[in-house]
């Protein structure tokens, strides 16, 4: 298959990556995510690493969103589709400089941590611990291995773009290099294929 052909290649189009994922049930998974995990409140402050095209917006009440993501292409969509509703920057996590410093409620990462080899993940979650309040939270949402798995689902994160999907352990033990407190789900219902997510609740603070 030729190179510009390659279906990775061509999600990186902000406009067949978004319809890509309503049709897989993307936009579906990221409205779970929010309602079910995130729990965002109206008028808080989010900061959203590898925030993509920024549909998440679509999910979210009234709040002072920050995104940002490695890719021109989808922070200019995003800026396009939403730049009404929030703020974008364009930076990867190696070289990300955060002036906000624990101002966050909370920070998000949807389908990211299986993009980032070790290193880069222990730098996002550097950011986002240097972002929260202390009492804020960092919740992420990805592809995930477990044991016994449903084969179409490890056919599909096996053909992720994603190069770093990872274990439950393996997440955790990531994780835990920043935050004390993790809390990991497993779940294969939240797209319209199967798929395994691992959702990850993280905070330093006791409560």
């Amino acid at each position: 298959m030729p190179n510009n052909l390659d279906p990775r290649n061509i999600l990186s189009h902000p406009i067949i990556y978004t319809t890509y994922q309503k049709i897989v049930g993307g936009y579906r998974a990221r409205k779970l995510f929010v309602e079910k995990n995130v729990a965002i409140k109206p008028g808080q402050k989010i900061l959203d690493i590898g925030c993509g095209p920024g549909d998440i917006l679509e999910f979210l009440p009234d709040v002072d969103y920050t995104g940002i993501d490695l890719d021109a292409n989808y922070i200019a969509q995003a800026k396009k589709k939403y730049g009404n509703k929030g703020h974008f920057k364009c930076a990867g996590v190696d070289n990300l400089d955060l002036t906000e410093i624990h101002t966050f409620d909370i920070v998000i990462s949807a389908g990211v941590l299986h993009h980032l080899n070790d290193k880069q993940c222990f730098n996002l979650f550097n950011i986002a611990k240097k972002a929260l309040k202390p009492e804020g939270r960092f919740v992420s949402f990805d592809g995930c291995y477990i044991p016994n798995q449903n084969k179409i689902s490890q056919y599909f994160l096996k053909k992720d773009r994603g190069q770093f999907v990872r274990t439950q352990p393996e997440y955790e033990a990531l994780v835990k290099s920043c935050f004390t407190n993790v809390n990991a789900t497993i779940d294969e219902t939240y797209f319209y294929i199967p798929y395994t997510s691992i959702i990850l609740d993280c905070r330093n603070s006791s409560t």
